[in-house]
């Protein structure tokens, strides 16, 4: 019981008991390289085709890829979104200490005469003056951030070269 060869799929005679010998007058097929889906990833480690390369990995670019790749200069690539978004960070929480010392303000007058306040009351100056005595403070943090984020760039450079 033979099936039919398929259209398209090239025809071998069959061959003798000895995987060695070729069949009388026939000379071996040529070896065909199979090669994957086009897209598929192949299995790391494992040898390619002769002559051939491996499939190259789609390039990853974004944060939680690159955080993981230890092959790629994140901090280069990162250095400056991670700054933007500490320095928003650092600038709102500015404004909620001046904020609550404006609040704190209105409570503090509202002490020394309960008559006049309701609850809803902001007291300018404590604002203004919190945000002039808390300035220093979070202009520091803002320069600790910078300084690790130089450090660990200069750190990232050296590590590359050696």
């Amino acid at each position: 019981m033979t099936q039919p060869p398929n259209p398209g799929q090239p025809f071998y005679q069959q061959q003798p008991s000895a995987p060695s010998a070729p069949a009388s007058g026939q000379p071996y097929p040529p070896q065909q390289q199979f090669q994957g889906a086009p897209g598929a990833p192949s299995a790391p480690g494992a040898p390619g085709a002769p002559g051939q390369p491996f499939a190259q990995a789609p390039s990853g670019e974004s944060l939680v890829a690159s955080l993981f790749d230890t092959s790629k200069e994140f901090v280069t690539k990162y250095s400056r979104i991670v700054f933007i978004v500490a320095s928003i960070a650092v600038g709102l929480g500015w404004l909620g200490t001046g904020y609550m010392g404006g609040k704190m303000g209105a409570v503090a007058s509202a002490l020394s005469d309960p008559r006049n306040y309701d609850g809803s009351t902001f007291d300018g100056l404590s604002f203004v003056l919190s945000l002039l005595f808390s300035a220093p403070a979070f202009l520091t943090v803002l320069f600790i951030i910078r300084l690790f984020i130089e450090l660990v760039s200069n750190s990232s450079k050296t590590s590359q070269q050696a």
